[in-house]
């Protein structure tokens, strides 16, 4: 399975590739569109992600609502493709990286492929890739665990403005309006879970096919992520082989320090990552540099206050891509029927 996406911040669209998913997965579009309108709808957003109105659209692929195999085109349209016009690099920002690499000779064009406004189609692909893992009964969840330096508890119990604890969600939604009225953004951390993947997923025979590696990679594509930890993490630094090893006592695992995975390879556990990410760099007041290279200060341009709890919805689409396609990898199947028969025999051979 892959993916493909295209499209611009201010562009006409929004559009997606998804190869590779059998034929005879059911679709259901409003789930697609209810889990895009959830990701504008947290706190922390800014104005024009709720203006936008985000609706994904399938142009091909499907009898009905049904796969046939052939490729699933998505297009999500947007409202309004006048660009933020500015002179000036926001530090943080791909701004300048971008307009030297290319050479645009507009600091606003070099923010444009590089907005996280793209992540909207990896979340309507990764939408249907969660639809196709649902059937063969793999979940995945994310929630927030922290803000600027609030820290809130693990829980099953979220609100859904806030995709944290619903014991803690007034205190996240002051921290984030706090730092509204100062001008100021805030970065955080959340955690991501894959639940029900069998033993065998992934390889350790090459670097590109270790599931780590497919997962952490994408998981750190996505725009203000700036660190992603398996599983205890940084916590391994500290402790011993004996104090982190997950042993094993009346056939289960005492503990899940790695994460989930041994060896690039799925152990039958929860796969756990915590990705921390960066405050939104669109903020005014900034020492900066022009589009000359004189010294300038940032106005500021349309963004998040805080990205964190919408990052939950793309980490869990990017998760869901990523997990599909080293299933399908792994046991590859035409159609889902195929495919089912392929895990549950996968998942027999694992308890033998």
């Amino acid at each position: 399975m892959r993916y493909l996406t295209a499209g611009e911040s201010h562009g006409k669209a929004l559009v997606g590739i998804i190869e590779g998913l059998p034929a005879g997965l059911k679709i259901d579009i409003k789930k697609i569109n209810d889990f895009l309108l959830a990701r504008q709808s947290v706190v922390g957003r800014g104005e024009r992600s709720h203006s936008l109105c985000d609706e994904a659209k399938i142009l091909s692929g499907l009898n009905g609502s049904v796969t046939t195999g052939a490729p699933v085109a998505v297009l999500i349209s947007n409202n309004g493709s006048k660009i933020d016009g500015f002179d000036f690099y926001r530090p943080g920002h791909v701004d300048l990286a971008a307009d030297v690499k290319y050479g645009y000779g507009d600091p606003a064009l070099g923010s444009e492929r590089g907005s996280a406004r793209e992540t909207a189609m990896r979340t309507a692909l990764g939408a249907i890739a969660m639809q196709f893992l649902e059937k063969i009964g793999i979940v995945i969840m994310a929630q927030v665990v922290q803000v600027s330096n609030v820290l809130v508890g693990e829980s099953n119990d979220i609100d859904k403005s806030c995709r944290c604890d619903v014991r803690d969600a007034e205190k996240i939604k002051t921290v984030i309006e706090e730092a509204q009225r100062r001008g100021d953004t805030l970065g955080g951390k959340i955690k991501i879970i894959v639940r029900g993947l069998p033993v065998g997923i992934g390889s350790h025979v090459f670097y590109d096919r270790r599931l780590d590696y497919l997962l952490g990679g994408a998981l750190m594509s996505i725009p203000s992520v700036k660190a992603v930890e398996n599983g205890l993490g940084v916590g391994f630094a500290s402790l011993s082989g004996k104090q982190v090893a997950d042993e094993w006592e009346n056939g289960s695992r005492k503990s899940n320090n790695c994460g989930g995975i041994e060896g690039g390879i799925s152990n039958g556990e929860d796969i756990v990552f915590y990705l921390t990410a960066k405050p939104v760099p669109s903020i005014s007041g900034l020492k900066t540099i022009d589009g000359n290279g004189r010294s300038s200060v940032t106005a500021k341009v349309r963004g998040d206050v805080c990205a964190v709890p919408a990052l939950c919805f793309v980490a869990e689409a990017v998760s869901a891509l990523e997990t599909a396609k080293a299933l399908l990898d792994c046991l590859g199947g035409d159609t889902m029927d195929e495919l089912k028969e392929r895990f549950v025999a996968k998942g027999a051979l694992c308890r033998k």
